[in-house]
């Protein structure tokens, strides 16, 4: 129902800083289009594409590409999901987007953004293999059953952890533990390692129960966990 995985779009209001980060982890950018009025970027590691919007503040969202949006409007109205904001227009990029339950967002829109890099032009990054993006969900069931409305194939994981998946993108719904944060999961296999190299780029590290945990310049985080066995 939502098409396929785009990006997690990300606002940002230092577009420079934001970019430096991104390069400091070793992902690569990606040729952009016109769509947007507004300054924007794309840096990925081959698995998992971060947008950056310098615009006004909003949510991180998750953003998937849905051909012939206009008409399908109609069937999100009918589930009851209200807009966040909806750019609908003849001469407008078609784009849209609605909460989800654990303050972020969904974005839709009709095409592509940005050009796909090649595998031959990709060189691995500091963090390791992306395996999912964490999203804490104070109600599971609800957190649960909004994705598998649109579409997610949802798999119970145990009491506190469910995993959505759909289009290119794995969710991890997990009941927080304190202040979570929306959260870039990779798996390394030397985290510390890697910590260090990130730490000597200059990257605020920190140690974390399940490996080293480095904040974004967009409030997000990233979770570097050694590889399971």
């Amino acid at each position: 129902m939502l098409g396929d995985f785009l990006e997690l779009s990300l606002s940002t209001a230092d577009m420079l800083g934001s970019m430096e980060f991104y390069r400091k982890l070793g992902f690569h950018e990606a040729a952009v289009g016109g769509s947007w009025n507004h300054p924007y970027m794309v840096f990925t590691d081959g698995r998992i594409h971060v947008g950056l919007h310098k615009r006004e503040p909003r949510p991180p969202a998750l953003s998937f590409v849905l051909p012939d949006l206009r008409a399908r409007m109609a069937g999100f109205e009918a589930m009851g999901l209200e807009f966040a904001w909806c750019e609908i227009g003849l001469d407008q990029f078609h784009h849209l987007g609605f909460d989800d339950p654990d303050q972020g967002q969904v974005a839709l829109v009709e095409a592509r953004t940005f050009s796909p890099v090649h595998p031959s032009h990709l060189m691995p990054s500091l963090c390791g293999y992306f395996t999912e993006y964490r999203l804490p969900a104070r109600d599971l069931d609800a957190s649960a059953r909004f994705w598998e409305s649109l579409g997610l194939i949802v798999e119970p994981g145990g009491a506190d952890y469910i995993q959505a998946s759909w289009g290119g993108i794995n969710l991890g719904l997990q009941r927080p533990q304190g202040r979570a944060r929306p959260t870039l999961v990779f798996e390394s296999a030397n985290p510390e390692e890697a910590g260090a190299l990130l730490e000597v780029r200059g990257l605020p590290v920190r140690p974390d129960p399940e490996g080293l945990r480095v904040p974004t310049p967009e409030g997000i985080e990233l979770l570097l966990r050694p590889e399971r066995p």
